[in-house]
């Protein structure tokens, strides 16, 4: 009987350490996930390119030789593309932003999110005025990128979106100098460039044809560099590895 007991004991104490180990494996595949998110998405997120500007508008009609206001912009492009190391048959079904905000915030300007209204790249945000901060952009799915219509082909392409500092200063005189749109320009208006720098996050939703949806969340510091003596900045991010992407219902 005793020995009965001591077996029994033993089973339950196996039994135990059996189920802490299950637990204790999960949890850590938990974890994994957690830091390291999707390894094998059908698509992945191949690069980013990122376009800083110093623009302006002339008010009319104010009597004086310049009378400009100023507005730092963030032309921002995103590739995805399908990842050749896994076989599968799926297409893009839409890709969206689910949300674009400022979580450090410019000291001078308002962050207004923009929308491509032309597929001609010397004039894609022309005439964008509709703000989407905090709303939802959506690229839906097509034989080829159309910008202008917000689509993406089903096999990959590119989406795009500008974020714009408005109303960071303004420059106003009588004085017949060339205005360059660099770091003097800045100046002249009494802007400095630390005035301009901000963070944005943004959510980003690749979703399938077979209705799998990836999210992302991609934090950008903008301007991404200083101006100088240049008024355009390119930057391009191909190292996007920092970006963990997680299934999203």
């Amino acid at each position: 009987m005793e020995t009965e007991a001591k077996k029994r004991i033993l089973r339950k104490y196996i039994f135990i350490a059996f189920l802490l180990l299950i637990t204790a494996i999960v949890i850590l595949l938990m974890i994994k996930y957690n830091v390291e998110g999707e390894k094998n998405m059908p698509f992945k997120l191949s690069k980013i390119v990122v376009q800083s500007t110093i623009d302006t508008k002339s008010r009319e009609g104010t009597g004086n030789l310049w009378d400009l206001e100023l507005t730092q912009n963030n032309d921002i492009y995103i590739y995805i593309e399908k990842n050749k190391n896994i076989e599968s048959e799926s297409k893009l079904k839409s890709i969206k932003i689910k949300r674009t905000s400022s979580i450090v915030k410019p000291k001078k300007g308002q962050i207004s999110v923009l929308l491509p209204t032309s597929n001609n790249i010397n004039k894609i945000f022309l005439n964008s005025t509709e703000n989407y901060l905090n709303k939802t952009i959506e690229y839906n799915a097509n034989t080829s990128d159309n910008l202008e219509k917000q689509e993406i082909c089903q096999d990959g392409g590119m989406i795009a979106f500008r974020i714009s500092n408005q109303n960071i200063g303004e420059y106003i005189s009588n004085e017949g100098d060339e205005i360059k749109y660099d770091k003097s320009l800045l100046e002249k208006a009494g802007i400095d460039e630390s005035e301009l720098k901000f963070t944005a996050e943004i959510d980003l939703v690749i979703e399938l044809s077979e209705d799998e949806k990836y999210k992302g969340t991609i934090s950008l510091e903008l301007p991404t560099d200083t101006f100088e003596n240049r008024g355009s900045i390119t930057t391009e991010i191909t190292d996007t590895s920092k970006i963990i992407f997680k299934r999203n219902e």
